[in-house]
């Protein structure tokens, strides 16, 4: 049984696959997120939000993008990078903010549970970690030797999904209060945070070979060469991840001058 997508030696075919581990993994985040958003009560906007997120990571895990990234097209696996870590998360922590925030004020946290979430999404931790996570992830004997199987595969799949929730956290949620985090602040974050993710596109830009290969080696599909998919997974990577980060830094500046008009 196919649970994960995988890397395999088997010639590439649009003819639908079954993968039960990610129905399960998305059913039950769909599940529990539905729950979560009927106790907290989000807003409209918020609760749409947070359900594309949930869609997005099925669309990332399932086939074709599933399947293609994980043993076929580096280009594909750079978008499901995206997908993954740059994308669900903050939809996903958007529609759970209000949700989080009244669990963090509801009681005193006896077992410091609360106080380890603060530490881990504390905004140094939280940029150094999803960094890690990031280079680790794309180093090619990690890839190589991981996309091969399909605990493997899943391990990287869900470091990033990890890593993307803990980097968007103190962007998104309020919770607990970080008074020295200004707007400012926040922009230096997301700027100097995703520094890490820029370079391994330039990197895949730069290539004169290909750099992973278990897409070097995988049945043809498409009329690329290797060093062509690992460029156009290079420029994904940056014009994409770009896209993103400029789109929050400029809400994030906009929302900061409109409250200094609203100051002053």
């Amino acid at each position: 049984m196919q649970w994960w997508c995988t890397a395999s030696a088997k010639a590439w075919s649009w003819a639908w696959v079954a993968y039960p581990g990610v129905w399960l993994l998305v059913g039950a985040l769909a599940f529990g997120y539905h729950r979560a958003l009927r106790r907290s009560a989000p807003a409209p906007r918020d609760r749409i939000l947070g359900w594309i997120g949930v869609a997005m990571l099925w669309l990332a895990f399932d086939w074709p993008i599933g399947s293609l990234a994980a043993g076929y097209l580096a280009s594909i696996h750079a978008l499901q990078f995206l997908l993954v870590a740059m994308i669900a998360p903050p939809l996903l922590l958007l529609g759970a903010r209000n949700g989080i925030a009244s669990w963090f004020a509801a009681q005193p946290d006896t077992r410091g549970v609360r106080q380890l979430l603060s530490v881990v999404t504390g905004p140094l931790l939280a940029a150094v970690l999803f960094n890690l996570i990031t280079v680790t992830t794309h180093v090619p004997m990690v890839v190589d030797r991981l996309m091969v199987t399909q605990f493997g595969a899943f391990a990287i799949d869900a470091a990033w999904l990890a890593g993307g929730l803990v980097f968007w956290y103190p962007l998104v949620v309020r919770a607990p209060a970080r008074p020295l985090f200004a707007p400012g602040m926040q922009m230096l974050y997301l700027f100097f945070g995703t520094l890490f993710h820029t370079g391994i596109a330039i990197a895949m830009l730069l290539s004169d070979f290909p750099m992973y290969g278990v897409y070097e080696l995988a049945p043809p599909m498409t009329g690329l060469s290797a060093i062509d998919d690992i460029k156009i997974a290079g420029g994904i990577m940056e014009l994409a991840g770009a896209v993103i980060v400029f789109a929050v830094l400029t809400i994030v500046f906009f929302r900061w001058s409109s409250a200094a008009e609203a100051e002053a």
